[in-house]
């Protein structure tokens, strides 16, 4: 054979021999393992705040202020806005207007408190009452009550 077939056909068996040992080649990979934060529920936050605050009072029977809303209510001259407050309607009298006025200071007052422990919206609080009230309030009642949307109905 002649020398430079010899160094051709060498070669071309190295270069073979290369090709496959190419497909073995190790990559190292790095992975960051990051902490995954987990945050708490705000209705639940909310609630126990709420529970905190009002809960005593939604459990014993109505008194004072709390008793005359109660009956401004029964008797449909008010009723409980989707942002847990109080709202004159028809037939509403000048002194329910003025209750309902002094009734709305004392929840916001109140809801503000609540929104600065919980660290959230005083909106994020009164939605979360008006839910609530809405199921406390008994079916048939016949209070008004204003859904998400902004429609009332009677319940």
């Amino acid at each position: 054979m002649n020398k430079a077939l010899s160094t051709s056909l060498l070669s071309l068996l190295a270069l073979a021999a290369l090709v496959p040992a190419g497909g073995c080649l190790a990559v190292k990979t790095e992975h960051e393992v990051k902490p995954i934060h987990i945050t708490m529920d705000v209705n639940l936050k909310v609630d126990k705040e709420l529970d905190k605050v009002f809960g005593e009072e939604d459990r014993k029977p109505q008194q004072g202020a709390f008793k005359a809303d109660k009956e401004m209510l029964d008797r449909g001259a008010a009723g409980v806005t989707n942002l847990a407050l109080l709202e004159p309607r028809e037939g509403a009298t000048d002194d329910d207007r003025i209750l309902v006025a002094e009734d709305n200071m004392r929840r916001k007052a109140r809801y503000e408190q609540i929104a600065r422990d919980s660290g959230v919206s005083v909106e994020t609080v009164q939605k979360r009452r008006a839910e609530k009230l809405a199921e406390v309030i008994p079916p048939g009642s016949g209070v008004w009550i204003q859904d998400a949307s902004g429609a009332w109905s009677r319940k």
